[in-house]
């Protein structure tokens, strides 16, 4: 990734476009990609001007999910929790692919859409890794009912079932119309919502990160789960699987 452009950075006018650029790899979220993200979020927080932030990936997919040959749990936490607590509304543009990290970008935005096509899903589970990290912001979207049933199956769902579970806004995606919505509505008052309804202080969210990223770091050094990245990277079956 040394020669590569992680993040592609567009401003309109009061629309800021940050595109995720891994193209390699489907966008698979590395460390100079969540670095250069959290940056640009900190840094756009500075400028009033700005209406609307939207996160979408370059090429054929929107992200595949985390890179495992390269991503730390916390630097996964650190963006998650800067997209969260971004004043500026979000919203995560999909297509292609929507899977493991990619759902934790998309549930961290403040809106959430897709084309017709995009697939989604959690597929940590299939290589012996859990959603662990991003299970705090996906719980905002989708019930835990539901997410239970996705992380323990790992199975792919279509936008028709993403939409019913909670996690895009609209069954139609019209990037344009949403902004112009977004845009009715008054600045300031739209950061004071979005403090408003954050309903956890910061003391709290690091208790929980600490926690999750330890627990992330004992799953990945345990025999299963290094069974399924050998697995995944030889492109084969892991042992458990009867396929």
């Amino acid at each position: 990734m040394s020669e590569e452009i992680p993040l592609i950075v567009k401003r309109e006018g009061e629309i800021l476009e940050l595109s995720l650029h891994n193209p390699a790899k489907k966008n698979a979220l590395t460390s100079e990609m969540m670095g250069a993200l959290t940056a640009i979020l900190e840094e756009a927080e500075s400028y009033s001007e700005i209406r609307v932030i939207i996160i979408r990936g370059e090429g054929s997919v929107f992200c595949s999910g985390a890179d495992i040959s390269n991503w730390n749990p916390k630097e996964l936490q650190e963006v998650l929790f800067t997209i969260s607590e971004c004043p500026i509304p979000t919203i995560a543009y999909m297509h292609g692919v929507c899977y493991g990290g990619g759902m934790g970008i998309a549930s961290a935005c403040d809106f959430s859409i897709a084309e017709k096509e995009t697939k989604f899903g959690f597929p940590e589970v299939k290589i012996g890794m859990i959603p662990a990290i991003i299970s705090p912001y996906v719980s905002r979207k989708i019930s835990i009912g539901r997410m239970k049933e996705l992380f323990l199956t790992g199975e792919s769902f279509d936008t028709v079932q993403a939409y019913d579970f909670g996690f895009l806004y609209s069954r139609n995606c019209n990037l344009d119309s949403l902004i112009d919505k977004v845009m009715e509505g008054a600045p300031f008052a739209q950061g004071c919502i979005k403090r408003l309804l954050c309903d956890e202080d910061r003391e709290m969210i690091a208790k929980r990160d600490s926690a999750l990223a330890e627990l992330i770091t004992q799953i990945r050094e345990g025999s299963e789960c290094q069974e399924g990245i050998n697995s995944f990277m030889q492109k084969r079956s892991p042992s458990w699987s009867k396929k």
